[in-house]
Order: structure tokens, then C-alpha cells, then sequence
């Protein structure tokens, strides 16, 4: 049986974990977020209740934490099935 799991990435740093939740997921990649260059503005950082739904349900689906593409040392989310069988 698949599970889901949920790597996180830093734009600068590449795969800072694997989750078995959204929470920790989310919880790593606010922590990265934070520690590279200071405080982002709160307008900027994605909701908890966001990830969540945009992560709901979702075969290989990414999400940035901070609403700017573009912001230096951003991290993402994706959801990604464990365990999955080669499909033939």
C-alpha cells in the first residue's frame, strides 16, 4: 500500500527532509525560511491551512511556503507516494 510522504527542499540547499505529516513538513520548511535571511514579512509566508489544501490528496504537487517565486532562500513542499509499484 502507497503512503504519502512530503519532502521539503530549500531553494539554496536542496532536500532538508522527508515527513510523514504536512505539519512537520511545514514546520522544517518555516524554519528554513526564517534562518536564511531574517524574518519574512508574515503577508508573505503561506498559510498552514493553504499547504494543506493545495497538498490534499495530490500525486507529486509542490507548494512554496513564501508567495514569492522569486524570494531568496524560499523553501517548497511536494507530495510524493512511498512505495509505490512500478506501474508496467
Amino acid at each position: 500500500m502507497s503512503k504519502i510522504v512530503y519532502v521539503v527542499s530549500g531553494a539554496e540547499d536542496g532536500i532538508l527532509g522527508v515527513y510523514g505529516n504536512k505539519k512537520g513538513a511545514y514546520n522544517k520548511a518555516l524554519s528554513y525560511v526564517n534562518q536564511s535571511d531574517g524574518l519574512i514579512p508574515i503577508k508573505n509566508i503561506v498559510s498552514y491551512a493553504k499547504v494543506c489544501k493545495e497538498l490534499k490528496d495530490v500525486y507529486n504537487y509542490s507548494i512554496n511556503v513564501v508567495d514569492d517565486y522569486y524570494h531568496f532562500g524560499n523553501a517548497s513542499i511536494r507530495a510524493v507516494l512511498f512505495n509505490e509499484k512500478e506501474r508496467k
